[in-house]
């Protein structure tokens, strides 16, 4: 029928085809009001859809019809225009003689940004640094001197610190005290050598690391192995928050592979889910599904959640807070919502999982009632977001972060030890014998899991609220001074941020380019966090930022004014490379780019 229609819109001479046809029909009339390559195209994807419901068989229908359903607001999201480019450039990608111009042009892009980035980095080398006397691409022919070494590096880190103790950059560097940082660095040297994987070797670091666990559980209010016949929650320590999410993801998936038979595993969650969601999609075949959030509040419908559902569907994620706009996610909605389909449900803490018991005892003191959005109303309270709710079947918190811990240290956390066994893995048959393991890694640095644990006690629930409180104040000061009565003309603040994130956008992108106020940001020493989709800057606020929230927002209103003066000075470094993504119909292509960026990380 597409067919005849086709031939009925394209071809002058289409009543003389022998072909007979009948009356049209109300859908035949709206066929063939559309332009000729809306036809072919509608033709191609009927037949796809067709050929795919086929090849996957019943099982594949529903997640076929959310595809599709997933396509459709897409395209209407992107507008026609930019739709047919986007398919355009697709088929262009395929074709040889332009699949190779485009590869060529990409790469000259990617090897000027590499060049761009290695030379960026070393200019924060010091001229001795530089030298070849300083740099080892080979081994050396003869030991070298230790004190040497030691004064070089210390040397090192002197200079390095430079770069950020003055409390500029976001995030990155969460307590800064260095008396602190020594006494975790003392801590690690004397278990420098530990290894768990040998708890017969290394049984205080296994106590170490069992205790860590118990204090998470705690804080987040689980079920302790005391309160429940079952074992309770339990954990895994790992090497940080991409590992905790990626080991919860592979446990949902192993064991509804086991128990319901699922081989096509799907998560549904935000779109504001951090990307180790997208890379732990990636890593086990599993097919992840982001829903939109609403772009004032930030906040995901969660009716827009269980339409995205499928039979398929083996874990429902959510943010608490999230890494793009200090978002909290209705935690307590969709967790009860996984809990009714019978899937599990990830609760990711590991940005600000560390501050918000903290912040909700704060609260309840009122320590924080004069930095209240609106001291009457319950604005600011923090929802819930851990083990009290049902649905919670697993969650992440980073102790490197807001836990003052090393880098290298968070913690997974589940509602139960049967859940956790799905995390594992284990080789009855290798010829090096039995082997078994918890997490990604064999090996893992024992120091880690002590620093972290002399860390916690040290602080006590004490200093975690004295940490806490400080950082709350700065950062309700921050999104008060961007967003009040007094605000700053030209920003706006994304939703309602409750904990250490304030993400702010323009609210009129043509007037004030939100990277180029990054830019000029940078010009001050500020070294903001750039996002997209909105487009938009964040500042994740640390204990080096406490006392800063004036000098922030009287250079970030500075900022705003030099922009709106002189769009001009601000049109390149990150607004350009945003700019790009956003004008480009297909983001895929700046893939190559990216990766050229990695490959710098690791260049001599």
């Amino acid at each position: 029928v597409l067919f005849r229609f086709a031939c009925n819109t394209t071809m002058g001479t289409a009543r003389s085809i022998p072909i007979p046809i009948p009356k049209p029909s109300h859908l035949q009339n709206r066929l063939s009001t559309l332009p000729p390559t809306h036809l072919i195209a509608l033709t191609s994807l009927t037949t796809a859809l067709v050929l795919l419901s086929l090849q996957q068989g019943p099982s594949g229908l529903s997640s076929l019809s959310q595809s599709l359903r997933q396509w459709i607001r897409w395209s209407r999201r992107l507008g026609p225009s930019s739709a047919l480019r986007y398919y355009g450039l697709r088929i262009a990608k395929c074709l040889p003689w332009t699949k190779r111009r485009i590869r060529n042009e990409l790469d000259e892009k990617r090897d000027a940004m590499v060049r761009d980035a290695e030379a960026e980095w070393n200019e924060l080398l010091d001229d001795a640094a530089k030298t070849e006397a300083q740099t080892h691409l080979f081994l050396p022919k003869r030991t070298s001197d230790r004190d040497g070494i030691l004064t070089l590096l210390t040397e090192w880190s002197r200079k390095e610190r430079e770069l950020w103790e003055g409390g500029r950059a976001s995030g990155a560097i969460y307590h800064g005290n260095e008396k602190f940082h020594e006494f975790l660095g003392k801590a690690y040297g004397l278990f420098s050598v530990a290894n768990p994987l040998h708890p017969d070797l290394f049984p205080y670091v296994r106590k170490t690391e069992g205790e860590v666990v118990a204090m998470m559980i705690h804080l987040f209010r689980g079920r302790t192995s005391r309160d429940d016949d079952d074992g309770g929650c339990c954990g895994t320590l790992t090497s940080g928050g991409t590992e905790s999410i990626l080991l919860a993801c592979k446990a949902h998936r192993d064991r509804a592979r086991d128990l319901r038979g699922i081989v096509s595993p799907e998560i549904v969650a935000p779109t504001t889910v951090h990307a180790a969601f997208q890379k732990a999609a990636h890593y086990f075949g599993m097919r992840l599904i982001l829903v939109d959030v609403d772009e004032r509040t930030g906040l995901v419908d969660v009716d827009d959640v269980r339409r995205n559902m499928t039979r398929n569907t083996v874990l429902v994620a959510g943010s608490a807070p999230n890494f793009p706009h200090g978002i909290i996610d209705p935690i307590r909605e969709l967790s009860e919502l996984a809990r009714e389909r019978g899937v599990g449900f990830h609760s990711d803490c590991c940005l600000g999982g560390m501050i918000l018991p903290f912040v909700e005892r704060l609260q309840a003191d009122g320590r924080l009632d004069d930095v209240a959005s609106r001291p009457d109303d319950d604005v600011d309270v923090i929802p819930p977001y851990d083990f009290r709710l049902p649905g919670v079947t697993s969650l992440s918190a980073d102790m490197h972060k807001y836990g003052y811990a090393p880098k290298g240290a968070s913690c997974v956390m589940y509602s139960s030890e049967e859940l956790r066994r799905y995390q594992y893995f284990v080789s009855i048959d290798w010829t090096g014998g039995i082997y078994a393991s918890p997490t990604l890694a064999g090996s893992r640095p024992g120091g880690i899991s002590v620093a972290t644990w002399a860390g916690m006690v040290h602080l006590g629930e004490e200093g975690y609220l004295e940490l806490t409180e400080g950082i709350i104040r700065t950062t309700r000061a921050i999104r008060e001074g961007i967003r009040g009565e007094n605000g700053i003309d030209g920003l706006e603040v994304i939703g309602n941020p409750l904990s250490s994130v304030v993400a702010f956008r323009s609210t009129s992108p043509k007037e004030v380019n939100i990277y180029g106020v990054g830019q000029a940001m940078a010009k001050n020493g500020w070294n903001l966090n750039s996002l997209q989709y909105p487009s938009c800057l964040h500042i994740c606020c640390t204990n080096l930022h406490c006392g800063k929230e004036t000098a922030f927002l009287t250079d970030l209103r500075s900022a705003v004014e030099e922009v709106r003066a002189h769009p001009e000075k601000y049109a390149g470094g990150s607004a350009a490379v945003y700019g790009m993504a956003h004008s480009i119909p297909d983001a895929t292509l700046l893939e190559p780019i990216a990766r050229g960026f990695v490959d710098a990380l690791f260049s001599g």
